[in-house]
């Protein structure tokens, strides 16, 4: 661009203030998403790359998301030759250390093969890949967690117990990094020990094809393809002893390669995992976000049009030619594009922990600038830039010179682009209102729902002491003025108990089980009709109860039990019934309860079986019910008094409404984000109406100035006005609805139980869109009405 013309563009952006301020605010915020965008996407995509043998480990997995067990894993190395060397992964949550003599912490470790850290190129700060796991008690732990314990004193050769074992520390990884698929944990630890740290008395844990619960990953031989073997895998398992055998065991093996696992639809919790559907929503929404200000751009180019064409004209008559001018149109656009990006950079690094927030990761943005992703997306930035001058640049320069200096430029062009884009901006604002809406609408849905049971005013705490010491807890607590009852469980709605599946007259049944006491029905205000029929002691058996990564042995009697409603359909059963037979075994039943939720409202509800908890028993959890108005309080309260008895032994303690609004957290962000991006799309549209209302006010001023020479009152030339835009948005509105109504109609699918789409969603979506479009013209109209008309016509 000449000096001349960069001189008269600088003067054409102080001179049309509103106009360069619009389009440049208008593409800020729309890059600002599209850095903070880029950001996130290159983060998860990015996951797992860095290890050296990515393209050589899969990760064997099933459509019901089942583990594996260690015979499995040998079997795999032992009868296909692809495979080089296999790692078992398993996380536990349980960890206990000691700071001090009287302080705690608790930390996650993960019980891994030895080739863990030779397969998979988690950096070692102290020690060899080859070497640290090769005893059978032996842990590696995080740098993290070396400093908690530890200080800036050397780890390695201390030792740490788990589960009453001692375990010697060999080496220090660095912490986990953010771009993996593994969970975050502080240690690692040798599987060849897990037999000695569950307690296990039946043999080798890692030679019981029966424990499958344990992540298997590969590593292939190089050349190998395991993925074309998946079905001779699944026949390999099936013949076996697995429970692949089994009739209701999976039907499908997958091996998926190491990059997929993040984004795999296929289950297991040693995992962090993202939706790729949720990722392709992102980058739909931010491209429509960025036409948005394109067309921004282009309507006030166009907007200009009739001032730009009279001095393109000049530049013809004067002997420029249309392609120079062309090339003028679009340099001019690119500048607004980097200069809105320059913004736009300041914005997503202030935008930052918004953005982390809401999507519960954790980007930075600094580094971006620092790489060459930086030349990419300045490359995207020069690429928008040219897009967005293409339609303005074709139109204003596509005239005759003379016929455009004879005003024929405003006669042809008629404002006729302008409106269609603005419709089309509209278009995206109203449908994004109704996702907003229905978004809210099902979020709020299911924090108010009625689950079954009372979920106000209790406490949960994990219970981390012995069995014995259970009903000194439950004194101690109830002494306290603000607690109303206490209850000790294994499994309540928010952890769902264990499972129990059994064959029953011909088809498989699924239950989910809790052992609870008595006061639990009252706590959480669940019905119970008995059946007439008191406790029936059955036969003993033997019960192997985990707490703390340790196996308990315990004696116990089969006692009779409570089913949900639910429970009695899929059995089959009405009335009140007393009993219920399991192919030779009879359990009896003590009552019906109504039915309850203990998932999510995505899921249906689930059949329950409930037991009474027995003395011997540890619980996993200790409810306590609240009273009166000093709730937090109490509830410090009661954690002094747990901290006593447990000596220092750290336990998780939450409310159980905060716990079960933690369910939707997920539907939460979702709708946080939308509903930015529904402002973002809102404010864009009213900047481009309200410029546009501008241009098409100023176009028509002589002719409002005559109607009101001749009598026109200030409402007549509004509603003239108002009339000529609001047409426009009324058609938006009727596109808009069909397409928001069919996205939120597919989304309110995945759920269970669901909100309904009403009629108002899409009355309250336009009313919004005309009341802001209208303020917007409003604005103008009123101070194009209200002048003088002589002030106007004088000139004439």
């Amino acid at each position: 661009m000449r000096t001349a013309d960069m001189k008269l563009f600088v003067r054409n952006l102080f001179r049309n203030k509103l106009y360069s301020g619009i389009t440049v605010l208008g593409f800020a915020m729309a890059l600002t998403f599209v850095v903070l965008l880029t950001v996130y996407i290159r983060q998860e995509l990015s996951v797992d790359v860095f290890h050296a043998h990515k393209d050589r480990i899969v990760r064997l997995a099933s459509e019901k998301g089942s583990g594996y067990s260690g015979p499995m894993a040998a079997m795999l190395k032992e009868q296909f030759p692809e495979v080089e060397d296999y790692c078992l992964f398993m996380t536990n949550k349980d960890g206990l250390a000691a700071v001090s003599p009287t302080e705690k912490i608790r930390y996650t470790y993960a019980y891994v093969s030895p080739s863990f850290f030779q397969m998979f190129s988690f950096p070692l700060v102290q020690g060899n890949p080859d070497e640290v796991l090769q005893g059978r008690h032996s842990m590696v732990i995080s740098q993290a967690l070396a400093h908690k314990l530890y200080g800036n004193e050397s780890p390695v050769g201390k030792e740490i117990k788990i589960a009453g074992v001692t375990v010697p520390i060999t080496g220090i990884m660095a912490d986990m990094p953010e771009n993996t698929h593994f969970p975050d944990f502080d240690a690692a630890v040798n599987i060849k020990g897990l037999t000695d740290y569950w307690g296990w008395p039946d043999g080798d844990v890692l030679e019981s094809m029966g424990i499958a619960t344990f992540s298997l990953y590969v590593l292939e031989k190089p050349g190998a393809d395991l993925k074309a073997r998946e079905q001779d895998i699944l026949s390999s398992f099936q013949k076996n002893g697995s429970y692949y055998g089994e009739e209701d065991g999976p039907k499908k093996v997958v091996v998926e390669p190491l990059e997929q696992i993040y984004f795999s639809p296929y289950g297991g919790g040693n995992r962090k995992y993202n939706s790729k559907g949720l990722v392709g929503v992102l980058i739909a929404v931010g491209g429509v976000i960025l036409m948005l200000a394109i067309i921004n751009y282009i309507n006030l180019s166009i907007a200009q049009g009739g001032m730009r064409a009279k001095e393109m004209s000049v530049k013809k008559l004067l002997g420029s030619s249309r392609k120079m001018l062309f090339m003028q149109y679009i340099t001019e656009s690119v500048i607004m594009c980097l200069l809105a990006f320059v913004i736009a950079c300041g914005l997503s690094i202030l935008a930052e922990p918004l953005f982390n927030q809401l999507m519960n990761t954790h980007i930075e943005v600094m580094p971006l600038f620092f790489s060459w992703m930086f030349l990419a997306v300045l490359a995207v930035i020069v690429f928008i830039g040219v897009i967005s001058g293409l339609v303005p640049a074709w139109i204003v320069t596509r005239f005759n010179a003379i016929e455009v200096m004879k005003g024929a430029f405003r006669k042809k062009t008629k404002g006729v682009y302008s409106k269609v884009l603005i419709s089309f901006q509209y278009v995206v604002a109203i449908a994004l209102t109704i996702c907003t809406i229905v978004l809210v609408k099902q979020t709020h849905f299911m924090e108010y729902y009625d689950m079954g049971f009372k979920q106000e005013n209790i406490a949960r705490f994990s219970y981390v002491l012995d069995a014995a010491k259970k009903e000194t807890l439950r004194n101690e607590v109830l002494k306290l003025a603000g607690v109303r009852d206490v209850a000790f469980v294994q499994g309540d709605p928010l952890d769902g108990g264990n499972n129990y599946s059994f064959d029953y007259e011909g088809r498989h049944l699924s239950f989910q089980t809790f052992n609870v006491d008595t006061s639990f029905f009252r706590m959480l205000g669940l019905q119970v009709t008995p059946t007439g029929i008191s406790n029936v002691e059955g036969r003993e058996y033997m019960r192997w109860t985990m707490r703390n990564g340790q196996t308990e042995r315990v004696v116990l009697r089969e006692q009779s039990v409570w089913l949900n409603k639910e429970a009695l359909r899929q059995l089959g059963l009405e009335g009140l019934p007393v009993e219920f037979k399991v192919g030779n075994h009879t359990t009896s039943v003590r009552g019906i309860v109504n039915d309850f939720h203990i998932r999510d409202l995505s899921q249906k509800l689930e059949p329950v079986m409930i037991a009474p908890l027995q003395g011997p028993e540890t619980p996993w959890t200790m409810l306590v019910q609240l009273q009166g108005d000093h709730q937090f309080a109490t509830f410090d309260e009661i954690k002094k008094v747990y901290n006593q008895l447990s000596e220092g032994t750290p336990f998780e303690a939450t409310f159980m409404d905060d716990a079960i609004r933690q369910w939707y957290s997920r539907t939460k962000r979702v709708s946080g984000m939308i509903g930015y991006l529904c402002g973002l799309a809102v404010l864009l549209s009213a900047m481009g109406i309200l410029a546009m209302a501008t241009y098409f006010i100023q176009q028509r001023i002589k002719e409002i100035g005559i109607r009101r020479v001749n009598g026109a009152t200030i409402g007549e030339v509004l509603e003239m006005l108002m009339n000529s835009f609001i047409k426009w948005i009324v058609i938006a509105f009727v596109i808009a609805c069909p397409l928001g109504y069919y996205a939120m109609n597919r989304w309110l699918m995945s759920f269970a139980y669901r909100t309904t789409i009403d009629w108002w969603v899409f009355a309250l979506a336009g009313i919004l869109a005309l009341c802001i479009a209208g303020i917007m013209i409003c604005w103008q109209s009123w101070k194009a009405a209200n002048t003088n008309p002589v002030e106007v016509l004088k000139s004439e």
